[in-house]
């Protein structure tokens, strides 16, 4: 009986972390707030056709959210002015991390950022 309790105990213990761990799910990401100043962080980027047609820019999200058009995870969203992409909008910044505040809208196309150009910061 001794010896069955010895190889039991550390079985339930260990049993006890294990589903512990498995119910720990990571912390949903956060939601992009609509129609409000933020700012965001990430690499401005040229498209390359995958979310309009022609020239734009996007935006590389350093930390993915969640798109409050959809519900699905973004990290990469198109930069914009009223519903139309804009292909100049923040082209200095191109390849360069920066911090920029502007606003998330909801077009038909889906998510799109539009920013201040006037309040860009590199990020180095």
């Amino acid at each position: 009986m001794n010896r069955r309790l010895c190889v039991l105990v550390p079985a339930i213990v260990i049993a006890g972390v294990c589903s512990e761990n498995a119910t720990s799910a990571k912390p949903p990401l956060p939601t992009l707030p609509l129609q409000h100043d933020i700012w965001i962080t990430g690499t401005v980027q040229r498209g390359n056709g995958e979310y309009a047609p022609g020239d734009y820019t996007t935006i590389m999200l350093d930390r993915s959210s969640t798109s409050p058009c959809n519900d699905k995870v973004v990290s990469d969203i198109l930069l914009g002015e009223g519903g139309e992409s804009a292909p100049t909008l923040l082209l200095p910044y191109l390849n360069q991390r920066v911090a920029v505040r502007g606003r998330v809208t909801c077009p038909d196309s889906g998510i799109q950022f539009t920013p201040q150009p006037d309040v860009v910061f590199p990020v180095w």
